[in-house]
């Protein structure tokens, strides 16, 4: 026969003039005092983690204004026609449901002509034009950031940096658990091998 007690925790019923429950062993004691310390820490971390956003959105914001002078629009023209390619130079575009092809494109920056390859849709004839993005040389670039991009960096820190705390401090909340069960098991099998052999 064997009994598992778990998750016993004091309350105000349990001490009596300032002594603690008898029925409590030491170890029921500490898992108790392990978990008001967890759930402390995650409630402190709630702050700590909306600085963390907090200064993630600053960051960002701050790239979001650099990019606003660095990186610019411009209309590029196809050069090519963007036949069928192979399966390895062929993307699927999720914007309009459909496959594109990177094929040699001109654009005009600043007075400057530049060449390289725009993706368009498969199958476009030449001179079909497309808006990209280039930097101050006129090369091409990423999509800068906008204004969404930035606030969901900053809910992803601030949720993502609590999640991390309460997954590593909830783990060893149940680690210790998992300790102080096995001695609970042992000491019941003790005493009830004592019991038995009593009789």
């Amino acid at each position: 026969m064997r009994r598992k007690l778990t998750g016993h925790t004091r309350t105000a019923g349990d001490e009596v003039a300032g002594y603690p429950n008898p029925l409590l062993r030491d170890c029921d004691l500490r898992q108790a005092q392990i978990k008001r310390w967890v759930v402390t820490l995650l409630i402190v971390m709630v702050p700590f983690s909306l600085w963390i956003g907090t200064g993630a959105y600053s960051e960002q914001q701050q790239r979001l204004d650099e990019q606003r002078t660095s990186i610019h629009q411009v209309t590029a023209t196809t050069t090519d026609v963007a036949t069928v390619a192979p399966t390895a130079a062929t993307s699927f575009d999720s914007t309009n449901g459909g496959a594109v092809t990177a094929v040699p494109s001109q654009w005009v920056y600043r007075g400057v002509e530049h060449t390289g390859r725009v993706s368009v849709d498969t199958g476009s004839p030449v001179g079909t034009t497309a808006q990209i993005w280039v930097n101050d040389a006129g090369e091409l670039s990423l999509r800068p950031l906008t204004s969404s991009d930035v606030v969901a960096a900053a809910i992803f820190s601030a949720v993502g940096s609590w999640i991390l705390a309460a997954t590593a401090l909830i783990g060893f909340y149940y680690v210790m658990r998992f300790r102080y069960d096995g001695r609970r098991n042992a000491e019941w099998d003790r005493e009830i091998a004592d019991l038995l052999s009593r009789h």
